[in-house]
């Protein structure tokens, strides 16, 4: 067994949406200072790394993110391979994405749309600046498929011509889990573990995002 991590790590360099505030961490305790231990704080957007966005964060009612349940969050998934087609500001649609698919969408999985471009931007500024995006029709479908969510290597909305995918999915209970890398070699159909923190109000929560991969 093995277990593929597709979180990415979090420090103050990392790159968090534009307008939203940094990652930050700092010392409380030094263990020079101490009989041994470290402790720090942090501050930071819910919105930073791998993370989750809850239905709250475009519905103001509704669910936050400590109240779903774990066994909610870990879903058979479907990857879509949309790599060929993928540029630099460029609405991705729901045409491609369903020709991408290795099989139809069923109640429950998470639609896992796979362009490529986190694994080439996500430690700089163009990840969100020049991301290419979704179509509306896209989370549309995710909801008429009875989908779980939505998991993303790239921005789902431009942000500039608003936020109609976030509003549809949260709208409707999904979940949508950002800011996944390391997707090579990623197989067709898997199980992914989404772990967000429980944050009681979160209208989303950072995650550790992983599949299992069987075998020695």
């Amino acid at each position: 067994m093995q277990i593929r991590d597709l979180s990415i790590p979090v420090d103050e360099d990392t790159i968090v949406p534009p307008g939203l505030p940094s990652f930050r961490q700092g010392g409380v305790v030094r263990n020079d200072e101490s009989e041994g231990y470290e402790s720090d704080y942090i501050t930071s957007t819910i919105h930073v790394g791998t993370h989750m966005d809850a239905p709250l964060h475009f519905d103001p009612d509704g669910i936050p993110a400590g109240d779903i349940e774990l066994e909610e969050l870990i879903r058979p998934t479907k990857r879509a391979d949309v790599r060929d087609v993928t540029e630099p500001e460029r609405e991705i649609t729901l045409d491609e994405v369903r020709d991408a698919l290795p099989a139809p969408i069923e109640e429950g999985d998470y639609l896992f749309i796979h362009t490529g471009w986190a694994d080439e931007h996500i430690y700089d500024k163009s990840y969100y600046l020049e991301s290419p995006y979704y179509a509306p029709e896209i989370s549309e479908f995710v909801v008429e498929s009875g989908a779980r969510g939505l998991i993303t290597d790239t921005a789902i909305d431009s942000g500039e011509r608003g936020y109609p995918n976030h509003f549809t999915l949260c709208e409707n209970g999904c979940v949508i889990v950002e800011n996944v890398a390391d997707l090579e070699g990623l197989p067709e159909e898997f199980t992914t573990w989404v772990v967000p923190i429980k944050l009681a109000r979160g209208e989303g929560a950072p995650a550790r995002v992983f599949l299992v991969e069987e075998g020695p």
